[in-house]
């Protein structure tokens, strides 16, 4: 029931989550919708509620919808590997107008796409199973670490893995990461904070968060090279929303914590 019941208040809070500010009209590849590409499962971002019929709920998906509202679209939600995203490819050809996956905002991805301004401080977290001796990175010596294929989770656990001795086992997506952690398969994994804690809410018994790494990592949504007029939307919408109050009800809402209104946000 209490399951049901914070779904029920997230379905409550999208419905309510509309905002209208003045901004260009954005260049997109359809005339009816706003077609957001992102890359399933990656909870509390994007994921499909079995509670709404499998409906993709989440903090991204939220926020576009309030930037498809300022355009008066629809949301049109293109599932894909997390791959075609980050070359900046998907967004290149036309398959999608904006990229929100949960997309940590870097130097090279910049070269291939214009970023947002930033909406949320993403740090990485070591998860492991509890009981299974490893509450540090420095428990992995000799041990197998999982990580998520194109992420910056890959990125930091290559770059720390000369020092730390682990093996390195590399995943196409989140689902198969959290499955290979939770069946015993890896020693740890490490990813972003919040999609651990919120795999650690549904199984507290299996599942611990352990060591935080601060990053200075930061999402951001990002649309082709160019489109000037959709990227300035997307700001005002996320600066609007930030200013009257409506950014930090949605993100507490999917958060589950206080918004602390970012390191630049």
């Amino acid at each position: 029931m209490k399951a049901r019941a914070r779904t029920l208040a997230r379905a409550s809070a999208t419905a309510l989550v509309a905002i209208m500010t003045a901004g260009g009209l954005a260049s997109c590849s359809s005339q009816d919708t706003l077609d957001v590409c992102t890359s399933l499962p990656y909870e509390p971002f994007e994921y499909k509620d079995s509670w709404q019929d499998n409906k993709v709920v989440g903090f991204d998906i939220d926020l576009m919808a309030m930037v498809a509202e300022n355009l008066s679209l629809e949301v049109n939600i293109i599932d894909m590997p997390f791959g075609p995203i980050t070359s900046g490819e998907a967004l290149k050809s036309g398959e999608c107008d904006v990229a929100a996956a949960a997309l940590t905002i870097t130097p090279e991805r910049s070269k291939v796409m214009d970023f947002s301004q930033p909406y949320y401080d993403a740090d990485q977290a070591l998860a492991a199973v509890p009981g299974n001796g490893v509450s540090s990175i420095a428990d992995l010596d000799g041990k197998l670490l999982g990580i998520q294929t194109e992420t910056t989770g890959e990125d930091y656990a290559k770059d720390k893995q000369g020092e730390f001795g682990y093996e390195i086992r590399v995943y196409d997506d989140l689902g198969a990461l959290q499955e290979a952690l939770l069946f015993g398969e890896i020693d740890g994994a490490i990813g972003d904070v919040p999609l651990w804690n919120a795999e650690q809410s549904r199984n507290p018994d299996r599942l611990g968060v352990y060591e935080r790494f601060d990053t200075g990592e930061q999402y951001g949504f990002a649309v082709a090279k160019g489109n000037s007029d959709l990227l300035e939307t997307v700001n005002a919408v996320l600066t609007d929303a930030k200013d009257n109050g409506t950014f930090a009800r949605v993100y507490e809402t999917w958060i589950n914590e206080e918004w602390p209104g970012g390191r630049d946000n």
